[in-house]
C-alpha cells in the first residue's frame, strides 16, 4: 500500500512539473518563424516580426497572447486574424520610432500584467519591443542596468534607448 502511494505521489509531481513547464515561454531554439526571438521571463518572449505561420507556431507553443507594438501602417490585420482564429488574445499598442508616451506605458502595463500567459511582446525588428520591456522594468523599480541590458537584449538599438534614457531621467527613474 505505501509504495502505491509513494507511486502516486510521483506521477503528481511529474504532471505538475509537465504542465507548469507548458505554460512558460520555450526557448530560442525552440522557435523558428519568429525574428529575434527572446525569452525575456520565463513567461514573457519579446521578437521582431513573424513570418508565415508564426502565429500558429507560437500558439502551438502554447503562448496565450500576443502584444504588437506594430502601427496599423505595418500591417497587423493579418496577425490580428490569425492569433484569433488560434484562440489567442491580440492586443496592438502602437508605438512609433517618436518614443513611448506615458499613456502607452499604462496601457501596455495594464495588458502585460492582466494577460494569459506565455506572452509574446513584438514589432518588427525588436527595438519598440526592447525600449517597451526597457520602460516597463525600470517602471517596476528594476535597477536602470539591468532594465537597459534586458531590453539591449530584447532588441532595443541606440535610437529607441536615448529615448527611454531621457524618458527615465525626466521621470527619476535613472
Amino acid at each position: 500500500m505505501n509504495s502505491t502511494h509513494y507511486i502516486i505521489a510521483w506521477l503528481l509531481i511529474l504532471l505538475t512539473s509537465i504542465t507548469h513547464a507548458a505554460n512558460q515561454t520555450p526557448f530560442g531554439n525552440q522557435i523558428k518563424a519568429v525574428t529575434n526571438y527572446n525569452r525575456a521571463t520565463t513567461q514573457v518572449a519579446t521578437a521582431g516580426i513573424l513570418s508565415e505561420g508564426g502565429v500558429q507556431e507560437l500558439a502551438g507553443q502554447g503562448f496565450r497572447t500576443i502584444i504588437d507594438l506594430r502601427t496599423e501602417a505595418e500591417g497587423i490585420l493579418a496577425e490580428k486574424l490569425a492569433a484569433e482564429a488560434a484562440g489567442m488574445r491580440y492586443i496592438n499598442i502602437p508605438i512609433t520610432s517618436a518614443g513611448i508616451n506615458d499613456e502607452q506605458l499604462v496601457t501596455f502595463t495594464g495588458a502585460i500584467e492582466q494577460a494569459a500567459t506565455p506572452v509574446l511582446l513584438h514589432c518588427a525588428s525588436g527595438n519598440r519591443a526592447g525600449a517597451m520591456w526597457t520602460a516597463y522594468r525600470l517602471s517596476k523599480g528594476v535597477a536602470p542596468d539591468i532594465a537597459f541590458e534586458e531590453g539591449r537584449t530584447a532588441g532595443m538599438q541606440i535610437s529607441m534607448e536615448e529615448k527611454i534614457k531621457t524618458m527615465c531621467r525626466m521621470k527619476n527613474l535613472c
